[in-house]
């Protein structure tokens, strides 16, 4: 079997290496938020863990550094334009460097459709979805300025399909991250051709995933006979089955990985 000339040995021995990354983690103060950190830290990343409450991203830091790895956290809100300006300018300061967004805070409040208030919906649109964007913005330009950098949006099965259980806000601010991704992706694929910059942008999109958050569905026969009943796999996420999609969209691996969602989902899209 012949190989292209850009065939490297080194390359595909490499594809998943992340050691001395910079790895930046927003809502690094969640449950998935925290496993990722441990995971890109045992990978040999450099991790920085952001939140807007200083006390609980401790407990993230203080997980990585039990199990030998390299983290700090850094207070910051994702709706803050400026704010997050400054947490850019901060880590490149501390590190030198910046490799990996992942845009993982996010919020969720669920209602009736019919009775959906509308601040609750604005709120969660803003979180969501202005959070997203914003932190994309402030870490592309840095990202065009050194000339690589790879994005990990958080979506959702929810931007796919609907669910009966009063989803209307949430599905939608899911739906316009899976937009946002291929927009921005697209965007600065184009543009950095003639700059000379490659920066790729895609997204994970669980299912609903165990958690102290969703602790109140997981253990309601009722409220989650749903979920399972859309799920071929029979069981929702554990937070384990998340990390492999991230580290790899995070990887040499994905290089050639652009404007996708990548459904982690135990078969729920599929049928």
């Amino acid at each position: 079997m012949s190989m292209t000339e850009t065939w490297s040995n080194t390359f595909a021995l490499n594809i998943f290496n992340l050691k001395e990354k910079v790895v930046v983690i927003t809502g690094g103060n969640g449950t998935l938020g925290a496993a990722y950190a441990q995971a890109f830290a045992l990978h040999g990343a450099k991790v920085v863990v952001t939140a807007r409450n200083m006390s609980t991203l401790e407990e993230t830091v203080a997980s990585v550094r039990r199990v030998g790895g390299d983290c700090v956290a850094i207070a910051s809100d994702v709706t803050d334009p400026i704010g997050v300006q400054s947490l850019v300018e901060k880590i490149d300061a501390d590190f030198g460097q910046i490799d990996i967004l992942i845009n993982n805070a996010g919020m969720a409040f669920r209602a009736a459709a019919e009775e959906m208030p509308a601040d609750k919906f604005n709120q969660v649109m803003q979180v969501n979805v202005t959070g997203t964007l914003i932190p994309c913005q402030a870490f592309g330009r840095y990202f065009m300025q050194q000339g690589h950098g790879k994005i990990v949006n958080t979506s959702s099965v929810r931007g796919f399909s609907g669910h009966p259980d009063g989803y209307t806000a949430y599905a939608a601010s899911k739906a316009a991250v899976d937009n946002l991704t291929k927009q921005l992706a697209t965007e600065w694929a184009f543009k950095g051709r003639d700059a000379g910059f490659n920066i790729n942008v895609n997204a994970i999109a669980p299912t609903l995933v165990k958690s102290p958050l969703t602790q109140e569905i997981c253990e309601d026969p009722v409220r989650i006979a749903p979920f399972l009943a859309r799920l071929p796999m029979g069981r929702v996420a554990e937070t384990r089955d998340m990390i492999g999609a991230v580290l790899f969209l995070s990887a040499p691996a994905s290089n050639f990985m652009n404007g996708q969602t990548l459904y982690v989902d135990g078969g729920c899209t599929a049928g």
